[in-house]
């Protein structure tokens, strides 16, 4: 059990570099190159892991064709977008805590999907958390809050946290049959050629070959902050459940800000401030239902006692 707890956190460590390291990529090739690329290594590495761990279901891959052409479309090219072209125009740090939100946006997704209104600490844990997206980009400022003047790397960023958590939320209802890890394998693989397709259109880099810190900084988001982590992510919610394993996406935000500091980037009072908030809102999400859930929980010897005296 603690092996797979230190395996979640090392799986939110790994997302949390993957906004730095993707903010270095786009400084030296394309946002699309980039992610093209990255899903591309991705792409070839899940296709045989997936034949050889457990085999594909073509069958149940053609039955979920439709839902899964969507996810791939909106979760891995939509996200990506909005993640890769909105770090040209915002810090890591701010992008960390600003996709931070999505614990909280995904649950009342699921809620909305599922036709059931969204619990007291949803709701809770979701104010908490826009309200830190406000601050961290607005920076603290009332003045540019007032203005409505959001940078539009903030908000490319916060676009693709909406694409995400659809992409979360849609496999609960819609997709029948199939494993996550092939949920995963042929979302990741249908998003990969789409930004090849496009890449080869509207970009000039992706037949380049990239230099040895590009291609390191791929692998590293091919191989850890796409296969490795998304394998550890479900492994991880088999073994705790999902409740569970969602306190851990918790470690993202302050994980990059600690990145950022390492780094030598300046972490204003806003950025600290946007980090507690939005953290906050997804513990409270996260937590508030369990503790309300448990003393509902009758003892087993509590529980015969009861039926004896009946």
């Amino acid at each position: 059990m603690n092996f797979v707890y230190l395996r979640l956190v090392l799986t939110a460590l790994m997302w949390a570099g993957m906004f730095h390291v993707g903010q270095y990529a786009v400084a030296h090739m394309s946002p699309l190159s980039a992610a093209a690329w990255r899903f591309g290594l991705a792409a070839l590495i899940f296709l045989p892991l997936v034949a050889w761990r457990e085999g594909w279901s073509f069958d149940g891959l053609r039955r979920n064709a439709l839902v899964l052409t969507v996810m791939a479309v909106v979760g891995v090219f939509g996200f990506n977008m909005g993640l890769f072209y909105g770090l040209q125009a915002t810090s890591a740090v701010n992008g960390a805590l600003i996709v931070g939100v999505n614990p909280a946006l995904t649950a009342v997704l699921a809620a909305f999907i599922n036709r059931r209104l969204p619990s007291a600490a949803q709701v809770v844990g979701l104010v908490l958390g826009l309200i830190g997206v406000v601050v961290v980009v607005s920076h603290g400022s009332w003045a540019m809050l007032a203005s409505l003047h959001v940078a539009s790397g903030d908000a490319l960023v916060l676009l693709g946290a909406l694409c995400w958590a659809i992409y979360t939320v849609l496999p609960q209802r819609f997709v029948k049959g199939l494993s996550s890890v092939q949920v995963a394998a042929s979302t990741v693989t249908g998003g990969a050629v789409l930004m090849v397709a496009f890449a080869s259109v509207a970009t000039t880099d992706l037949v380049q070959w990239p230099s040895w810190p590009m291609l390191a900084a791929i692998g590293f988001m091919g191989i850890f902050g796409s296969v490795l982590a998304y394998l550890w992510w479900n492994d991880g919610i088999k073994v705790v459940g999902p409740t569970q394993a969602a306190i851990f996406m918790n470690f993202v935000p302050l994980f990059a800000t600690l990145i950022g500091v390492l780094r030598g980037q300046h972490v204003g009072g806003a950025q600290w401030l946007g980090a507690a908030l939005v953290v906050g809102g997804v513990l409270v999400s996260a937590l508030w239902k369990k503790k309300v859930e448990l003393p509902n929980v009758v003892p087993q010897g509590a529980a015969s006692q009861q039926l004896c005296k009946a």
